[in-house]
């Protein structure tokens, strides 16, 4: 039997059938694909675009004078994303209406004074445009220059006129007309009587007064341009005042012959019985009942208070919580007591004695001569020299010091005639001029440093001030002022408004600043 193998017959896919998925056809030699037929991955699309940053741009000169070019410069570039080229463009426009400029640069001859010209730069890669900026700039007006200003005398005192002098005035690089505008202050405060003046009279400055002028130019378009000037009303050791500036009566305040300032603001003084608190505003309280018979009183390095006792023959420390102790027995009948630079304490019985603080220990500094009896000393700016005001000439003497503070040889006449005899206060000012309180006279005398004598207070006062003490600028107290107590006015205390400051706050010793 034969048998003939059955081939059977296949139909191949139709030209309709859905094609398989395109397998690349790679060429093995050159690894290229040969396949022309689109992958079923390829979208057929582009890459999208993305268009430039932001530009920052400014205009230059700020103020273009008329007639000038001026033009928009890129001051940050535009960054586009995708590294494509950025040029701008460049759209101008004058008071609000298209200038027909397309360029960087606006020509002079198309700027007119006052217009207003604004420019929009925007960015572009060729596809897409960045945002916009926009700047404008307006011809012809640039603000006025600020005027130059000084206040003359530089170092005026009390009764000066004081004069503004602008130079140089200020000046509008266009031309337009200035507004000038002058205002004072006086210490901080407006004085709205001053507006305009150029010149303030001398009735109106007194001493420690700091006076300021400011001075506003605007040209209409600009926010103003202000400058300022000041100067402050201070005596100088070369311009003394004539007299003491002013004199005021506290009569709610209370001191007998000595008067010592605490650090919280009150004043502390004997009425007669007991030491007696008192504020600049008149509040009184007791800080220390019973304490003998006090004279003079100063202030110790420590903080406490020394003070002489006259009934005990004694120095009395007292703290500012009231406490007391003895310090030193056997002074004599003290009544002048001065705290050296060297914080030793000078007491005075007619003799001068000196009491360390510290132990207690009294010790003969000087003794009475012919001519002169001490009463109360203090000392000069640099403590070579110690004064001693008198009992009985009127006299001043002097006596010079070596670096430990010790008498080298004997007290001589400093100054005569001031008042006729008894000093009772003693103090130096910052120039190292004296001020002496004579209860023969009932007069308070400046002894300058030439020897000068003149009355410190004017001839109409009449209350005599028994002791002398520099405030302390504390609490209401002025510290260009002496305070005096007036035991002949109900231990009332007197102000006496110098113009200067206590000699101790720059008084030096052996070359450097007192330690205390």
């Amino acid at each position: 039997m034969l048998l003939f193998p059955l081939i059977a017959a296949c139909a191949g896919p139709s030209d309709d059938a859905p094609k398989p998925d395109d397998t690349d056809v790679i060429d093995t030699d050159t690894a290229v694909d040969t396949d022309t037929d689109t992958d079923s991955d390829d979208t057929g699309e582009p890459p999208v675009n993305q268009p430039p940053g932001a530009v920052e741009i400014a205009i230059t000169p700020t103020a273009p004078a008329p007639g000038a070019d001026f033009s928009v410069v890129i001051v940050t570039p535009a960054v586009d994303p995708d590294g494509d080229p950025v040029t701008y463009t460049y759209a101008w426009t004058v008071d609000g209406v298209a200038a027909g400029v397309d360029s960087p640069t606006v020509p002079g001859a198309s700027a007119l004074e006052l217009q207003t010209w604004a420019v929009t730069v925007t960015p572009t890669d060729g596809t897409d445009p960045g945002p916009a900026a926009t700047a404008s700039v307006v011809v012809g007006n640039g603000p006025p220059s600020a005027p130059g200003l000084t206040i003359t005398p530089s170092d005026p005192v009390e009764g000066d006129d004081l004069t503004l002098v602008i130079d140089p005035v200020a000046v509008d690089p266009d031309g337009d007309p200035l507004t000038v505008t002058i205002t004072w202050y006086d210490s901080g405060s407006y004085v709205p009587q001053h507006d305009g003046l150029t010149v303030i009279a001398g009735r109106y400055v007194d001493n420690d007064e700091t006076f300021r002028a400011v001075v506003s130019v605007t040209d209409g378009f600009h926010e103003p341009v202000v400058a300022e000037a000041s100067v402050l009303v201070q005596y100088r050791c070369d311009a003394l005042p004539p007299e003491a500036m002013s004199e005021t009566t506290f009569s709610d305040a209370r001191a007998y012959h000595g008067i010592v300032f605490d650090d919280d603001g009150t004043l502390i003084g004997f009425d007669g019985s007991s030491l007696i608190k008192s504020t600049y505003t008149g509040t009184r309280s007791v800080l220390r009942p019973g304490v003998g018979y006090i004279q003079q009183m100063d202030r110790l390095p420590d903080g406490d208070f020394v003070m002489g006792d006259s009934t005990n023959n004694r120095l009395l420390r007292v703290t500012s919580a009231g406490g007391s102790e003895t310090l030193a027995s056997d002074v004599g009948y003290v009544y002048g007591v001065t705290v050296g630079p060297d914080g030793m304490v000078y007491v005075t019985n007619g003799n001068v004695s000196r009491v360390d603080p510290a132990t207690g220990v009294v010790t003969s500094y000087l003794t009475a001569g012919s001519g002169w009896s001490a009463h109360v000393v203090n000392f000069n700016l640099d403590s070579t020299v110690m004064y001693i005001g008198t009992i009985g000439s009127g006299d001043v003497y002097a006596v010079d010091l070596d670096a430990n503070l010790d008498p080298v040889g004997s007290p001589a006449l400093y100054a005569s005639r001031v008042g006729s005899g008894w000093h009772d206060g003693l103090e130096v000012d910052t120039c190292g001029n004296l001020y002496v309180a004579d209860y023969s006279t009932g007069g308070f005398y400046r002894v300058e440093t030439d020897g000068t004598v003149s009355a410190a207070v004017g001839a109409d006062s009449t209350l005599y001030g028994h002791g002398t003490m520099w405030g302390n600028g504390i609490g209401g107290w002025r510290d260009d002022a002496i305070y005096q107590p007036q035991p002949y006015n109900g231990n009332t205390v007197r102000e006496v408004v110098i113009g200067f400051k206590s000699g101790d706050t720059v008084r030096t010793w052996n070359g450097v600043a007192a330690p205390w």
